[in-house]
């Protein structure tokens, strides 16, 4: 396949412009009755001087291979018109009534010119945002691998080595390297769970998922869990990373330590997770992540964090705060073949 040279696949939407003018340039010249003149040739001059102005506007503006696209478009809609005129010149013939095809042409190019620049134009925007996006997906996707395979491998290491450390010499500071390695890690698992590996949700065992959450925290939270077991829902893997940041935004609005209850219940085809916290001030705030402020801190993070898994799964959440506390209420999608709580 042969590639046109980028000059000519810049310039090429004004190039079709002048050259379709050119017909009812033409036809401008020989009509001497002046509403043939108008309807024949001034008024496709102007639709044409339009096409042209777009094609000089989109080889400064756009790249070439946008402007090949609506070039691309014009053309074929141009022809199609064409077609049509043809049709409509021997429909007119066989009924006797005179209407000859080189008078249809400069209308119809015209039209067709117009109508190809919009169908054209929408169609190479079209081309333009799904290329933006799959850049964007190889990029998050490096962006993944990067964190997996380098920054969380490396924050093991330093972990396990550190630990090797206090161990044999009783050091503060290796255990204050430890501690902080596996926060680092950890804050690496979330910015992960950001990125869904296909979009795919399976049954995930939310009891277990709370569990696995509880364990990263120390004396600053209480976790009363009472989700009973076994209570599948339909998530991923990011599933105690959606209830640890639950937890994170308990732990990150009280003064001390803060109580959090976790329970959960069947209500249809839904499971309705409760987080239930002492935390008075200050109170949980939207659950529109439009609303979110991601520069506002870790707690803005972690509320993002939330918001994000619950769109994935496909669930829904609620917020009540009250006096003397906030309860976080997460509809999610039982899973479909098992009984949520094990009852027969």
């Amino acid at each position: 396949m042969v590639d046109a040279p980028h000059p000519l696949k810049r310039w090429s939407l004004a190039i079709t412009g002048v050259a379709l003018a050119t017909v009812p340039g033409t036809r401008l010249l020989v009509d001497t009755d002046r509403v043939a003149a108008l309807l024949e040739g001034v008024v496709p001059l102007l639709l044409l001087g339009g096409v042209t102005y777009a094609g000089v506007a989109y080889a400064r503006r756009r790249s070439p291979g946008f402007t090949a696209v609506v070039t691309a478009w014009t053309l074929s809609v141009v022809a199609g018109m064409v077609v049509v005129a043809l049709w409509i010149t021997t429909l007119s013939r066989l009924l006797a009534t005179g209407l000859p095809f080189a008078a249809l042409t400069p209308v119809v190019t015209s039209v067709g010119a117009v109508a190809g620049l919009w169908v054209g134009t929408n169609n190479a925007r079209w081309r333009e945002r799904k290329r933006a996006l799959r850049r964007e997906r190889e990029r998050i996707d490096f962006l993944n691998e990067l964190l997996r395979h380098y920054v969380l491998n490396a924050a093991q290491v330093i972990v396990g080595r550190a630990e090797l450390v206090a161990e044999r010499t009783d050091e503060t500071d290796a255990t204050v390297v430890a501690d902080t390695g596996r926060r680092m890690a950890r804050h690496v698992e979330q910015m992960r769970a950001l990125v869904p590996s296909d979009g795919a949700c399976w049954p995930v065992d939310l009891a277990a998922s709370v569990t696995a959450a509880s364990e990263g925290f120390g004396t600053e939270v209480r976790v009363v869990d009472q989700v009973p077991e076994p209570c599948s829902v339909l998530a991923d893997d990011a599933l105690d990373v959606l209830v640890e940041a639950l937890l994170n935004q308990a732990v990150d609005r009280a003064s001390g330590t803060v109580t959090v209850r976790i329970s959960a219940t069947r209500t249809g085809g839904d499971v309705v997770l409760t987080v239930d916290d002492d935390a008075a001030d200050p109170a949980v705030g939207t659950v529109d992540p439009e609303a979110i402020d991601t520069d506002g801190g870790v707690l803005q993070f972690q509320r993002y964090l939330v918001v994000t898994l619950v769109e994935r799964y496909d669930g829904e959440m609620t917020v009540t705060n009250r006096e003397t506390g906030a309860r976080i209420e997460i509809c999610l999608r039982a899973a479909p073949t098992d009984d949520a709580f094990g009852n027969p």
